[in-house]
């Protein structure tokens, strides 16, 4: 009996995702055992040090193509099965399944609860160097000297104190006496008189963080 088109498609559409599934067992064997695991980022940075973590759950691993100047390569796909489409994706599968297997990445979904219901993410990992974002790791520990510097350079920097200003650039405490008053000017959009010229006096820490602002203004 002739096989249908659709059911030809439903066939290949399977055969894509085992070819994903042997890529990820190759790429990383004990990928599935993350899937339930805890993922904690850290949001600490040098301005605002937080002990506080977030915590997500793996949800499940996949693998996901490395962005090259050929760009990805995608399955195609169409509201009519016809046997052209058919022929396409064939051609497809067949240059899918003997891709490099240094053309993947791991690929993690991760899911987070709180109050206000559940929010959905994913992440690239790289096998041999780990996840492509730093802030993120699998042991809580691993961000306890981050924050340990963190704190230290805000003590010292960025904490407010008496008789100082924060710098309106960088954010360092600066004392009254030493600050860098600077002229700026730039435009700025009202929504009832339209665009304006702005001038007014910043404070800095520095002539390079006043001019640096100035130019960010200026888009």
């Amino acid at each position: 009996m002739r096989e249908k088109i659709a059911d030809i498609y439903e066939r290949l559409v399977q055969r894509n995702k085992e070819i994903d599934e042997d890529f990820l067992n190759k790429l990383y064997p004990d990928a599935k055992d993350f899937i339930g695991k805890k993922l904690y980022v850290c949001r600490s940075s040098f301005r605002n040090p937080s002990n506080e973590l977030e915590e997500w759950i793996i949800t499940d691993v996949s693998i996901i193509q490395k962005n090259t100047r050929n760009g990805y390569i995608f399955m195609p796909h169409s509201k009519k099965i016809t046997k052209k489409f058919i022929e396409s994706v064939e051609a497809y599968i067949e240059m899918y399944e003997n891709l490099p297997l240094d053309t993947f990445d791991v690929f993690f979904s991760i899911e987070s609860s709180d109050k206000y219901g559940k929010t959905s993410s994913g992440l690239r990992y790289v096998v041999g160097s780990g996840f492509t974002d730093k802030n993120v790791s699998l042991d809580p520990k691993d961000f306890e000297e981050k924050i340990k510097a963190d704190k230290e350079e805000y003590e010292k920097y960025y904490k407010p104190r008496e008789g100082c200003v924060a710098c309106e650039r960088c954010g360092k405490q600066v004392p009254i006496e030493n600050v860098v008053k600077y002229k700026l000017i730039y435009q700025s959009w009202d929504s009832r008189y339209g665009r304006q010229v702005v001038n007014r006096i910043g404070q800095f820490c520095s002539g390079d963080c006043a001019l640096n602002e100035q130019m960010s203004l200026e888009g």
